[in-house]
């Protein structure tokens, strides 16, 4: 289970409680990331060639594609789903400075001495003065009005074409395939969504098959199902297609499909190895990657297949040898550190090995003692597939004796028998972006329940999560890549503009200035009270960012 702190919106009651110097922490935050990342899109030219063929239902272009595009990937960075969001996030967001001047510009009124935002737009249907390029309404109706297919069609086909032009693909070629749940509200006005029982690991359960214990942890959830295929570049990622379908479809057709697709969109040779879960398990379909695309399927094998029960046979009769050990990656530690803090972290390691001595010792058939494998290359015997399979058994031994039995199977003839181990592994990686896309970036907070609208904020977010990924090896910072947006506009954004304020689980945000006067109106006992907590937050903010270690 995860320790969630819910922070709540609460800005006068966290003011009030500021004013009196009281207040848990003060992050300062700014746009200029944003900035940085629309100037790149913009230097690149890569918004223009995603929006070349953006699909569209108008006849007449009132506003440029490239701008609504870039607009969506606005809103998708600032974490909100609402369209009525994009006037904030317009006005305080980066994008309007990586824009040239003649689009939009801000200036100081001289005489009521406020920052004004003037945009041209781009038409002269305004009868008043613009504040924004265009209206969040335009671009709701615009993305409402285009097919779900559409959408999806364009991210796996178009946008897959500009991103092999960009060299988004590495020659690896490792792609992992998956499907994901997506929770709505039990409001059947959810277009296309469905009804269905989850256990308490979210994972579907026939209700009628429960035993009454199972029951009572079950929960009924209305939902849709993302499949999606990942491409691992190296320590990146990037999203290379996408279905949203309902809950109770299955993914394995589904996915299948987006392989076709995107081989179709930028040929052979892009998807060298395919990583799944043994629900896609498909002998046709694995056979076909393997000869009419060259792809090398890897997956785990299902006990009730015959296939099983042939390779434990010849196992027995075969030799077994050690699972190699993967090497840890080592972390890197500062050359100079204060001595301060490497007594500190002495301190800490020894009050952990102080508590772990405390501890009861643990279960013995939860310890893993070792791992074995045996590769068996060459079964047919799986008729459903017309390629030869090659199968690595593995063997997890505990400490109290009982062993886990399970087993992989590869199109691809390896020379290592290690290896697909180490491939199959990789797989955790889909799992962490679904993770990452759930809960930082409001994948299924969908605020509409037109099912185009929901399409096109799947599509929007996966794009910008992948052009992010894709700034992140530009300016050769891959090992930001697993971060959490929170994490990354830390460590991207240099340029503070704005002060949030928490206090007992809520917040506020106020721009800079009014903070300033906020605290040349403070009482002095308020301000006294306050002193210590900003000098730790000076010391903080004026350390180098070349010093700042990544957690572990």
């Amino acid at each position: 289970m995860f320790n969630l702190n819910i922070i709540e919106h609460h800005p006068q009651r966290v003011l009030e409680a500021f004013r009196r110097g009281e207040f848990d922490q003060i992050e300062i935050i700014g746009q200029a990331d944003e900035k940085e990342f629309f100037e790149l899109c913009f230097q690149e030219k890569i918004l223009g060639a995603l929006a070349k063929d953006m699909p569209t239902a108008r006849k007449k272009e009132e506003v440029p594609l490239w701008f609504v595009l870039a607009a969506n990937l606005s809103l998708k960075l600032h974490l909100e789903n609402s369209f009525l969001a994009f006037d904030r996030v317009i006005r305080c967001g980066g994008l309007l400075g990586a824009l040239p001047p003649e689009v939009a510009s801000k200036h100081l009124d001289p005489q009521t001495q406020e920052i004004r935002l003037e945009c041209e737009g781009f038409n002269d249907k305004n009868h008043y003065q613009r504040a924004t390029p265009c209206d969040h309404d335009t671009l709701r109706k615009f993305t409402k009005d285009v097919p779900a297919q559409d959408w999806m069609d364009w991210f796996n086909g178009s946008v897959q074409r500009v991103f092999q032009s960009y060299g988004f693909f590495d020659p690896a070629g490792i792609f992992v395939g998956d499907g994901s749940y997506l929770f709505v509200p039990d409001n059947p006005a959810y277009e296309g969504s469905v009804v269905l029982w989850f256990d308490e690991h979210n994972h579907p359960v026939e209700y009628d098959r429960l035993t009454a214990e199972q029951r009572k942890k079950a929960h009924r959830e209305r939902c849709y199902k993302l499949v999606s295929l990942l491409h691992l570049r190296g320590d990146s990622y990037v999203y290379a297609a996408l279905a949203v379908v309902p809950g109770k479809d299955h993914e394995c057709p589904v996915l299948y499909q987006l392989v076709a697709q995107l081989v179709k969109a930028v040929g052979k040779g892009v998807i060298k190895r395919l990583i799944v879960d043994r629900g896609l398990i498909d002998g046709k379909n694995i056979s076909r990657c393997k000869q009419e695309w060259g792809i090398d399927v890897l997956l785990p094998m299902k006990r009730k297949m015959n296939l099983w029960e042939d390779a434990w046979a010849l196992g027995q009769q075969c030799p077994w040898q050690p699972l190699r050990q993967a090497v840890p990656e080592r972390k890197v530690t500062p050359s100079h550190r204060p001595e301060v803090i490497v007594q500190r972290e002495l301190k800490r390691q020894k009050t952990l090995a102080a508590k772990k001595a405390k501890e009861p010792p643990p279960d013995p058939a939860k310890v893993l003692v070792g791992t074995e494998i045996c590769p068996i290359k060459g079964f047919t015997s799986w008729t459903e597939c017309t390629v030869p399979i090659h199968v690595l058994l593995l063997r997890e031994t505990y400490a109290d004796g009982h062993q886990n039995q399970w087993a992989l199977m590869d199109t691809a003839d390896f020379t290592d028998p290690h290896q697909p181990k180490e491939h199959y592994d990789l797989r955790v990686k889909i799992e962490e972006r679904h993770r990452i896309l759930k809960c930082f970036h409001d994948l299924s907070d969908f605020s509409s329940r037109c099912f185009n609208v929901i399409a096109a904020q799947v599509v929007f977010i996966l794009l910008s999560y992948t052009l992010r990924q894709w700034q992140l090896w530009k300016l050769h910072q891959e090992e930001l890549a697993g971060r959490t947006p929170g994490f990354l506009e830390r460590r991207l954004n240099l340029h503070k503009q704005y002060v949030v304020i928490y206090h007992e689980h809520a917040y506020t945000q106020m721009p800079l200035v009014s903070f300033s006067r906020e605290l040349l109106e403070m009482e002095p006992a308020a301000q006294a009270k306050a002193l210590a907590k900003f000098r730790r937050l000076e010391e903080s903010l004026l350390t180098p960012l070349d010093n700042i270690r990544a957690p572990p």
